[in-house]
């Protein structure tokens, strides 16, 4: 029990510093915003007060929302390395062999696709698909969601989560404890279950190799192709299963073809990943940097 509520104490401690920084620097940002706006004499000094996205032209607004999510990204990744739940060190980019950075990788593209199709067949709601699509389209917002986003998830819920877990617990406790939180957090129906099943595959990959790396490298490369996307054609519902009505008659046995052989592929490549890897040390440590 004393394990437990250190445990649950420490990943209410981050997730608390999560949201909190989320909060405060998106709040910043608005009424920094809001009174460059009175400065400028495009707003009456009592905006101050009621600072905020209804407060402020869209195009505003959605830079408000795009620096306080940058910097509370950065905040927390400060944060997270100076509490020691997990430190980025240079040598994460010599944590892993080639061979195992891009079957894993290879992995990690795979599941993303069979877990998109899957998703969809759910028709779960989508509450973020115009903030999304906002944040695409503005230089700031399109680097956290892209680069920074991932990289914050991934040292957060992976390493400093998961990793703490892994030490204290069994390994597939530790990965669906870290997959769970991961979609939960999202606050968003869709993004929710999809980031779960992702979760344990992400979370069964560190197991596996004591690295970030691949996760890292994969989660990046997915956001900034769906960013590059949106900002080619400007419709997210042509660019993604997610959140989409369920598709009948061929449709929906193309779509269940398309599913299985990614689904396969992904089984291929976790086989293969596990025969290339060396076996996983006991007790189990991370080989690029995590702490605790």
């Amino acid at each position: 029990m004393k394990n437990f509520i250190k445990a649950a104490g420490y990943i209410a401690m981050l997730l608390a510093a999560y949201f909190v920084f989320q909060f405060l620097f998106t709040y910043l940002s608005y009424f920094v915003i809001t009174l460059g706006m009175v400065l400028a004499g495009d707003a009456p000094l009592g905006a101050l007060r009621n600072a905020g996205a209804a407060s402020m032209p869209g195009s505003l607004s959605v830079w408000g929302l795009a620096m306080g999510l940058m910097l509370s990204t950065l905040a927390m990744l400060v944060f997270i390395h100076c509490v020691k739940g997990y430190r980025l060190r240079w040598s994460i980019l010599r944590s892993m062999s080639g061979e195992s950075l891009f079957v894993s990788t290879m992995l990690v593209f795979s599941s993303l696709i069979a877990a998109n199709i899957f998703v969809q067949w759910f028709e779960l709601e989508d509450n973020l698909a115009g903030q999304f699509d906002g944040l695409t389209h503005n230089v700031a917002g399109a680097i956290t969601v892209s680069l920074l986003a991932p990289l914050l998830e991934e040292v957060l819920f992976r390493g400093a989560i998961q990793g703490y877990l892994m030490r204290r617990c069994k390994p597939w406790v530790a990965i669906l404890c870290a997959a769970s939180i991961f979609g939960v957090v999202h606050l968003n129906p869709v993004q929710t279950v999809y980031a779960v099943i992702i979760g344990v595959v992400f979370g069964w990959i560190y197991y596996r190799t004591g690295s970030l790396l691949s996760v890292i490298v994969g989660h990046v490369l997915n956001n900034s192709m769906a960013t590059a996307a949106l900002l080619l054609y400007g419709n997210e519902d042509e660019l993604s299963f997610v959140g989409e009505a369920a598709p009948q008659g061929a449709e929906m046995v193309a779509e269940v073809f398309v599913f299985v052989v990614f689904a396969l592929l992904s089984l291929y490549f976790a086989l293969r990943l596990n025969r290339i890897q060396p076996p996983v040390p006991s007790p189990w440590k991370d080989v690029s940097g995590a702490v605790g």
